[in-house]
């Protein structure tokens, strides 16, 4: 690989050889992987297949491009799981230990405070949480209903305008629901290295 970038006879650029050459061994590990438990789910289960795809990125992320994925997100469904819970633990003893009269107006305050705390929360995770933060990029991904293509965009931190890949979901699955992964990594390694 060295070789041809030094003569670069085809216009090959030196520093994708070598960014390629950098994470070789790390892809052909995660390669291995797959092959020793390749992944499968249902063709016809477009939730499934996105979930599926969107693991191998984070696997692909984490161990060949040593880029972490923030946690931000996770952290945020925890806290609003822990308000919640607290929010209904309250209500509920408040109305097992004494008349609702007494305690009318807390409840309905928090009652009313559980949901726009889970209002919100949904509104950030269906707009601006479900896509995957790393340190250098952001990930969002997506499958279409009607035409089963998986849709992947890539924010760099110093670039406006994404770089995007498309292929059918038929295409990066066969027919008894395997997941072509060999093939998926190594759009992802061209993909990444734009």
């Amino acid at each position: 690989m060295q070789m041809i970038a030094d003569q670069n006879p085809f216009g090959v650029s030196l520093t994708a050889v070598k960014a390629s050459a950098k994470y070789l061994p790390y892809m052909d590990n995660l390669k291995a992987k797959y092959n020793k438990n390749p992944l499968r789910g249902d063709i016809y289960n477009l939730s499934e297949l996105k979930i599926i795809l969107d693991d191998v990125i984070r696997d692909f992320m984490e161990k060949v491009r040593n880029s972490r994925q923030s946690k931000a997100s996770t952290d945020i469904k925890i806290v609003i799981g822990l308000i919640s819970t607290a929010i209904a633990s309250v209500v509920a003893y408040l109305s097992v230990t004494s008349e609702f009269e007494y305690h009318r107006r807390i409840i309905a305050v928090l009652t009313l405070l559980y949901f726009i705390i889970n209002i919100l929360g949904e509104v950030y995770f269906r707009y601006i949480g479900f896509s995957m933060v790393f340190e250098d990029r952001v990930v969002s991904t997506n499958i279409s209903a009607p035409d089963p293509t998986y849709v992947i965009l890539v924010y760099n931190k110093n670039k406006l305008i994404p770089s995007k890949y498309t292929k059918s979901v038929f295409d990066l699955f066969d027919s008894n629901g395997r997941l072509v992964h060999e093939e998926f990594l190594d759009d992802l390694q061209a993909l990444f290295e734009k």
